[in-house]
């Protein structure tokens, strides 16, 4: 099944930006998300390649904070009436804690927000589907469709932003 990347992308994008997401205040594995069905997480800093003062290759992991990831849970049943997403099992280990991903009933992508541009890069659907997941491309869209229609269509077109500033318009000008 094809389905339209540019879609896919641009609900995510807007769920992203639509989130509890402050670089300032980054914890991983915190649910941002402001939909009950869908959890977003931080997920930690790109790595970081680079020279020491020696002209020697470095490498730090999680050292480029230019570079934050999120992975985006969406589960099976998100369209269910009154579905509210499942906590994770967490597991802690001396290095952090990791949740247990159920593939079974949810999909996770993987977006990445690179703070000097910011912009937005989602991995495709295809690179996160495989024979341990009970969703396929089509299932995810019709998921994502739906909770695009109920909390985000609502509010096409009824906010403008400054062209100057980029910043919100307050919605109550005459």
């Amino acid at each position: 099944m094809e389905y339209d990347y540019a879609r896919y992308e641009k609900i995510l994008v807007d769920m992203l930006e639509g989130s509890h997401r402050d670089s300032d205040d980054l914890e991983i594995g915190r649910d941002i998300s402001n939909l009950p069905e869908v959890k977003i997480i931080f997920d930690g800093y790109g790595d970081l390649e680079d020279e020491d003062e020696n002209g020697e290759y470095r490498y730090t992991e999680g050292g480029n904070k230019n570079m934050e990831s999120y992975a985006i849970f969406i589960h099976k049943d998100a369209l269910v009436e009154d579905f509210i997403f499942p906590e994770h099992t967490s597991y802690a280990f001396t290095f952090g804690s990791m949740i247990q991903h159920r593939p079974a009933e949810e999909v996770c992508v993987y977006a990445w927000y690179d703070v000097e541009t910011k912009s937005w890069d989602i991995l495709p659907l295809e690179d996160r589907l495989d024979e341990d997941n009970t969703m396929n491309e089509n299932d995810v869209m019709k998921i994502l469709e739906g909770l695009y229609d109920t909390y985000l269509k609502p509010w096409e077109n009824k906010f403008s932003n400054d062209p100057i500033t980029g910043l919100p318009n307050w919605p109550f000008q005459k």
